[in-house]
């Protein structure tokens, strides 16, 4: 049964704007089959995205797929096509319509979201397309008039950080620190310059790289970025573990405070990226303010000697 991936992307310069639309397709092997870069008139960024899914469809329809797997970098339309957000805005009502109608006649289907960076070919014919000579452009502007319905309000309760991603002079030794002595797993490496790590067997809480810092010195004070990576432990008797390791590798801290809602040690990693290690007391011995709205935290300095009896009791 044969196999095509499809690569989509679309944007628009001005939103709604000149519009474009890239489209890659690869068989089973990985091996490029057709790759397409084409202006559509005047579109949203949104529309522009569905477009290019709908030529991808029917591009892999003619090279007789019967099975696809559909790769973009718009969450949102991924996440409609999928059945994950409802289509609320009315222009985009009739394009996932005709989406679905075209995937009808595969015998499978498949479609997921990647970050714009991992989906650079589709990218640059849709800059190519604009710009005819394949020079990098704004291919796209944001468009906030077709978000999911749950747009507005608060933010979803189970929303969380799934992973932080550091920039490091040195891979190896990052790993050292983070694997060595924090305890945390190797996932994956890719080559030098690569490393994903975790807790627990999830597929990465941190990555760390040196694609464009290797060798690198740490940013000098006074400038933004990263204040610290906040790494969240299930109890006081872990986070006492985590002193334990930190002390026999004579790892020093930079500070060590009870904030009434949670207890936490401040330190630094190699590459002098902030890190705090910390559990959260239950929730029902937070401090709150007199009013009974609001959390009252605080900063108090931590007992460290009590904290480390934890792995004596």
């Amino acid at each position: 049964m044969s196999r095509i991936t499809v690569n989509f992307d679309g944007g628009s310069r001005g939103n709604p704007g000149p519009a474009a639309i890239g489209v890659v397709l690869r068989d089973e092997g990985g091996a490029v089959l057709r790759k397409v870069g084409e202006r559509i008139g005047e579109a949203t960024n949104n529309v522009a995205e569905y477009k290019a899914l709908l030529r991808g469809i029917e591009l892999a329809g003619e090279q007789g797929a019967e099975e696809l797997e559909l790769i973009g970098d718009s969450a949102l339309v991924v996440h409609q096509v999928e059945g994950g957000y409802k289509v609320k805005n009315a222009g985009l009502k009739p394009l996932h319509e005709e989406v679905k109608r075209a995937l009808a006649g595969f015998a499978s289907w498949s479609i997921r979201y990647i970050p714009r960076a991992q989906n650079a070919d589709a990218d640059r014919l849709v800059n190519e397309a604009f710009d005819g000579n394949g020079k990098a452009g704004a291919a796209r502007d944001p468009d906030i008039s077709s978000q999911p319905e749950d747009s507005s309000g608060a933010i979803d309760a189970g929303v969380d950080i799934g992973h932080v991603h550091l920039k490091v002079a040195d891979v190896d030794r990052a790993l050292e620190f983070y694997c060595g002595i924090l305890g945390f797993e190797l996932m994956q490496r890719w080559g030098a310059d690569a490393a994903f790590i975790s807790a627990g067997g999830y597929h990465h809480h941190i990555g760390l790289n040196s694609w464009s810092s290797k060798g690198g010195s740490p940013p000098p004070p006074g400038t933004t970025g990263l204040f610290h990576t906040a790494i969240r432990y299930p109890t006081r008797r872990a986070l006492a573990d985590a002193l334990r390791r930190l002390s026999e590798a004579g790892w020093p801290l930079e500070g060590a405070s009870d904030h009434g809602v949670s207890e936490a040690l401040y330190l630094a990693d190699p590459d002098r990226n902030g890190v705090e290690l910390y559990w959260d007391r239950p929730r029902e011995e937070w401090p709150m303010a007199p009013d009974g709205e609001g959390v009252q935290m605080g900063t108090l300095p931590l007992d460290l000697d009590d904290l480390i009896s934890e792995l004596r009791s």
